[in-house]
């Protein structure tokens, strides 16, 4: 439903809103007072919003969320089929594909549903993200390359601090929000960077776009870079007593198929119930049927990835800190996925956890975020001021790899594959670590690899919560 321009609109409304438009001092004066009272739920301004979005093409219904949802489709299609859209990503390509339209005037550039969008889609996807990863095995199945992880988080944030003694100031008045944001992405992903983006109120827009925009060609090029870094190929061989292959972080191969040349492992006798598994050894092969997603697991994500967001916000309040309300939410869905996962081991060992198919319900619903990103910046040379950003993010990313390959390979003695998988999960997320893993003939790593980035998601947005307020008073 369109917002009208009347006093009850504007009362009712749940965001508030800077006009430029003449006559607008109603929606100004009360986006003045919600602006001040915003303390319990984070809200957005827009800088170049008005009350009404008549001049385009498409302004409301059921026809924008079409437009929003084929941008977030279209985005997710040419990373999947395209080598372009693999080197820029879905999110990247999602803003840009809604950022075109919007320039067009198909979109508009500010919409109630932009607002719903980040107020409650968003914070659910990315709850939804943390339901199906048990981190419970985190320490048991991938203990040095977690080590490696927390040195590489670490070298993020002193990145982040060293970046913004240097260029800070370059980035205006909000630069300690993106920032903020940034170190989080570095630490977790995407998901992190729009969960601290939203606690912190960073305002949709041009800044927040060329940010997306700077980070994913960054994060682009760093992965590439260290996928070419030479590293030994480190794997033990089985032992007779538990038939498992034994790697650095004693992950269980059972999880993967991939087997490197002359690897002496052999068929385990014990499937992992925590992962789809798919063995094969000389002729003989076994296969555990992976469980499909189903009504009943995409039902119980659902409920209890809004539970975690409510459950999120109502602690978050009675510590007195609202802003934190994200990162609490991170610790109740990680709660809840431990819980799920213990309470399904036992009643029905087919199934890893009883949210299956909730990570990609996660992942469609952050790239419909990341649709209104593009669709609020309006204009193309929005991105134009990538340059600062993109020197800001060089700078972190540098000394990232410097903590921790001198702390993690030079200090910490380990191999250089933990440091380098550790690095991909730190900055890329889960997936283009296991990708990377998998690439260069590292199968033992890929199971560290998503442990490891999944608690990059659970972690992140605290993390980057706290750093924003340390930046405040540097």
């Amino acid at each position: 439903m369109r917002l009208k321009h009347s006093t009850q609109a504007c009362l009712s409304n749940h965001v508030w809103r800077v006009s430029s438009s003449p006559g607008c001092g109603l929606c100004c004066s009360i986006g003045d007072l919600q602006k001040r009272k915003a303390l319990s739920q984070p809200r957005f301004a827009r800088t170049s919003c008005k009350c009404t979005a008549a001049s385009a093409l498409v302004q409301d219904g059921w026809p924008l969320w079409a437009a929003l949802s084929a941008c977030a489709a279209g985005g997710q299609v040419l990373e999947q089929r395209t080598s372009f859209g693999a080197a820029l990503s879905a999110p990247l390509l999602s803003l840009l594909l809604a950022l075109l339209l919007s320039a067009a005037g198909i979109l508009p550039t500010a919409n109630p549903v932009y607002d719903m969008i980040w107020t409650y889609i968003m914070p659910l996807g990315a709850a939804l993200y943390l339901l199906e990863s048990d981190l419970r095995q985190l320490l048991n199945a991938a203990s040095s390359t977690f080590g490696a992880f927390i040195i590489g988080a670490a070298g993020s944030v002193a990145g982040t601090v060293v970046a913004w003694q240097i260029l800070g100031p370059r980035l205006g008045p909000d630069g300690w929000k993106v920032a903020s944001a940034l170190c989080a992405s570095y630490i977790g992903g995407s998901v992190n960077f729009a969960a601290v983006s939203q606690s912190l109120g960073l305002a949709p827009g041009p800044l927040l776009a060329a940010s997306m925009a700077a980070d994913n060609i960054a994060m682009a090029v760093y992965l590439t870079a260290i996928m070419v870094i030479p590293a030994e190929n480190v794997v033990a061989t089985a032992t007779p007593q538990n038939h498992d292959c034994t790697a650095l972080d004693r992950p269980d191969l059972d999880s993967k198929a991939m087997q490197p040349p002359g690897h002496a492992c052999v068929e385990t006798t014990t499937p992992s119930t925590t992962e789809d598994t798919t063995i094969t050894s000389g002729a003989s092969t076994r296969a555990a049927v992976p469980a499909a997603p189903s009504v009943e697991s995409i039902s119980l994500a659902l409920a209890f990835g809004i539970a975690a967001c409510g459950l999120g916000q109502f602690l978050a309040g009675a510590v007195g800190l609202p802003s934190i309300n994200l990162a609490a939410m991170a610790v109740v869905a990680s709660l809840f996925a431990s819980v799920g996962s213990s309470v399904t081991a036992r009643t029905d060992a087919t199934a890893a956890t009883p949210f299956k198919g909730a990570e990609t319900l996660g992942g469609a619903a952050m790239l419909l975020f990341f649709a209104t990103i593009g669709a609020g910046v309006g204009s193309l040379t929005a991105l134009r001021s990538t340059g600062w950003l993109t020197a800001f993010i060089a700078i972190q990313l540098g000394v990232h790899m410097a903590v921790i390959i001198l702390g993690g390979f030079g200090l910490a003695r380990l191999p250089m594959q933990v440091v380098l998988t550790a690095s991909n999960a730190n900055i890329g997320g889960p997936a283009t670590a296991a990708a990377m893993a998998a690439a260069r003939g590292w199968p033992h790593m890929v199971r560290p690899a998503m442990l490891t980035g999944s608690f990059g998601y659970a972690v992140g947005t605290a993390i980057g919560c706290a750093v924003s307020q340390w930046l405040r008073v540097l």
